[in-house]
């Protein structure tokens, strides 16, 4: 009506508006989505990466302990022959002592649990009884927990029990281990420096801490703590908890079931909170050039765009949507400036498909070797499931890889996995799926393929794994289980376990083979 006041907004500015508006809410949107899956995938992958390290360290935590009880049921021998003659005595203790730096302190007790050689001789222990009386009692192979020594030293002690030929019981032969000393085992611990704001402690079965890069805390008894409770559940695992001291952590734990001690590797939380804010943050400056320039192209667009703009600007709101960008492309534009829009819209839609796509993709694969991982692996099976697709199945285990690790170091065996990735995608067709379902442990999914065409391949990839030459390390070998899936047959769990259950023959049989058979194909 003429009388009514003319509107203040002209239809560039409403454009303008609209089309902010629109960007704003997309923008919110793409970042809400990448916040989600990056901040779930750098939870995933610390919880991971901490549950593998304290399963590493607890294996060489373990493998030090069975060497000081190799070590000293060794001596428990010489002992045995010679209780009786001090001078001998004396002289095997400070054989253990010097051996290597396993031990700080070694001593002999008679079956009474008084000392009756001990080494280093400066701390004057002969003739006193032992402070621990538990492996006198027990009279077997004991690892304690931490408690003070004769000395007043905080320690943990290894012992043996000593008979004579005749199995009467002599005593014992047993090394302390000072938690505050440089030895073997504190050395093993000091070697574990993690880059990524996490830390390793080892705590015992009462829950005192007998590591910690924080040297106070040794000694120290944690207190309700749902991280340690599960170090000390006997299982291997990681969780997000909140700590002790109130901190949320996210931590792996892993049991050493010799002593019965607990190994903890744990970040917080709040490391991984920053390492994606400083991402975000990152994304977010290098759109600003971009943002500041569609801003203007926007304002000079609009007094000559209406329609085509508020069809891009309404596509703009979904560009995270798998179909946004045939979408956009059918928008038809009859003039260069509406074309330029198109163009930014479907390239902007290209980078965040690209960005979603990727961070999909490292959901789906092994950090390490690049390969398809548990995940990735279950989904596929499901797939072939779901279509009624025949596959074969062949499971393979690198031969004791665990002497790589001991032998030359986590770095070399992380390479030794890495070769082994490489080969086997050198070997596979394109449709097969290579998977590293653990550590050394892969899976490999052959569709459309008889036993004998599976088994061939597992031959070759096994000869050209044994033929191959990695740096450091020299040659390896794996074993490998062949099976077939059909469907109608049985499950797809059964059809896995034959298939480990052919690799363990393959190594009861002498490793370094392939070991195929079909599977009874009766539905479970």
């Amino acid at each position: 009506m003429p009388n009514r006041p003319q509107p203040k907004l002209n239809l560039r500015i409403l454009i303008l508006a609209f089309v902010l508006l629109a960007a704003m809410a997309t923008l919110g949107n793409s970042f809400w989505v990448m916040f989600k899956i990056q901040k779930q995938e750098l939870i995933d992958n610390a919880l991971q990466a901490n549950q593998a390290y304290a399963e590493r360290i607890a294996s060489g935590v373990q493998q030090v302990l069975s060497s000081d009880q190799t070590r000293l049921q060794y001596a428990s021998l010489i002992i045995a022959r010679a209780i009786n003659d001090p001078q001998q005595l004396a002289g095997e203790a400070q054989r253990l002592l010097e051996q290597d730096n396993s031990f700080n302190s070694v001593l002999i007790t008679d079956a009474r649990g008084t000392i009756i050689a001990s080494a280093p001789a400066s701390l004057g222990l002969n003739g006193q009884p032992i402070r621990n009386q538990g492996p006198l009692k027990q009279q077997q192979p004991i690892i304690s927990n931490a408690f003070k020594s004769l000395t007043g030293h905080l320690v943990v002690f290894v012992s043996q029990p000593v008979f004579d030929a005749q199995g009467q019981y002599l005593g014992l032969v047993g090394g302390s281990i000072r938690l505050e000393q440089k030895n073997a085992l504190q050395d093993l611990m000091d070697r574990q420096v993690r880059q990524d704001g996490a830390h390793v402690y080892l705590v015992d079965s009462t829950r005192r801490v007998l590591y910690h890069p924080y040297a106070e805390r040794i000694g120290s008894v944690v207190a309700a703590d749902p991280i340690v409770d599960a170090a000390l559940s006997q299982s291997s695992t990681a969780l997000q908890a909140q700590d002790a001291h109130g901190e949320q952590m996210l931590a792996g734990v892993a049991y050493v079931p010799s002593s019965r001690w607990g190994v903890i590797s744990q970040q917080p939380l709040a490391n991984i909170y920053a390492s994606l804010e400083e991402t975000l943050s990152k994304i977010i400056r290098g759109m600003i050039p971009l943002a500041l320039f569609g801003l203007l192209l926007m304002w000079w667009l609009g007094a000559r765009i209406s329609v085509p703009l508020s069809r891009l600007a309404e596509s703009a709101k979904r560009l995270d949507s798998p179909e946004s960008y045939q979408r956009i492309s059918a928008i038809a534009t009859h003039y260069v400036e509406s074309w330029q829009i198109r163009r930014a819209l479907l390239l902007g839609t290209s980078l965040l498909q690209e960005k979603i796509g990727r961070l999909n993709q490292q959901a789906q694969s092994d950090a390490l070797t690049g390969l398809a991982n548990r995940r990735a692996m279950q989904d596929t099976l499901t797939l072939w499931r779901d279509s009624d697709k025949a596959f074969a199945i062949v499971s393979m285990d690198i031969d004791h890889f665990k002497r790589v690790n001991d032998t030359y170091g986590h770095a070399a065996g992380d390479v030794t996995l890495q070769v082994i990735a490489n080969l086997m995608r050198q070997n596979l067709r394109s449709d097969d799926l290579a998977c590293r379902v653990g550590g050394e442990e892969f899976m490999l999914l052959l569709p459309n393929s008889s036993l004998r065409a599976a088994a061939d391949v597992a031959e070759r990839l096994r000869a050209s794994i044994e033929a191959a030459q990695i740096e450091t390390v020299g040659h390896i070998t794996v074993s490998l289980g062949v099976t077939l899936w059909r469907p109608g047959g049985v499950s797809l769990a059964d059809a896995l376990e034959k298939a480990d259950q052919l690799l363990y023959q393959a190594k009861q049989q002498g490793r370094n083979r392939v070991v195929a058979e079909e599977l009874s194909q009766a539905p479970a």
